[in-house]
């Protein structure tokens, strides 16, 4: 689930589309510095030993060395956050407006 305000929901929505795809490419909805900022997000979080010095030089064509390493940074916290709360299977309380009862994958290391 994704939380957005109304006002931004028209310009967000498609982009969230592209990015959904697992393999953003600029294009209709992504300029080619969002494209690359999804896949660093995507590299991170997935192996961040896919950030190569290729890709680097492919960020350092769109962004100052100061913008990667916010974009880095924040990359860095949202996925420990995530992480966190799928360990501690969390969930929305039931007075939210937000949707419950989220359901986490279980699996036992072989």
């Amino acid at each position: 689930m994704t939380v957005r305000t109304a006002a931004v929901h028209g310009a967000v929505g498609p982009k969230e589309v592209a990015c959904a795809s697992h393999q953003p490419q600029a294009g209709d909805e992504l300029t080619d510095p969002e494209a690359l900022g999804v896949s660093l997000a995507e590299r991170i979080a997935l192996d961040p030993h896919t950030v190569t010095d290729a890709f680097f030089a492919q960020l350092k064509d769109h962004f100052t060395d100061d913008e990667i390493v916010e974009m880095v940074f924040a990359c860095g916290i949202f996925n420990r956050g995530n992480k966190f709360n799928i360990t501690m299977n969390l969930d929305s309380e039931p007075e939210s407006e937000y949707d419950s009862g989220i359901e986490y994958r279980q699996e036992e290391i072989a």
